[in-house]
């Protein structure tokens, strides 16, 4: 079995920005990644990844964003009664 595996972000931010001529405006944004990482690697590091692509996304609005979310994604397939990482 291969010592690397693909690893999938998604961060999704919503939040109020001030926009000329309207009430309410809102804006959501959006990054999807994927990294190869060692399958040492510790969740503690998988945070440190988040927080880098959160602070990237709350950069880009006015406003603090009212929701910044984020979702890690391996995917594995059972082979032999072995998981193999895809990707």
């Amino acid at each position: 079995m291969s010592d690397l595996m693909k690893m999938e972000f998604e961060i999704k931010a919503f939040g109020l920005e001030g926009h000329e001529g309207y009430s309410e405006a809102y804006r959501q944004n959006e990054i999807v990644r994927t990294k190869l990482v060692s399958r040492d690697t510790t969740l503690g590091e998988v945070e440190e990844v988040i927080k880098e692509l959160m602070a990237e996304i709350r950069q880009e609005f006015i406003q603090p964003p009212e929701y910044v979310n984020a979702k890690v994604v391996l995917r594995v397939k059972s082979e032999n009664g072995e998981l193999k990482y895809l990707g």
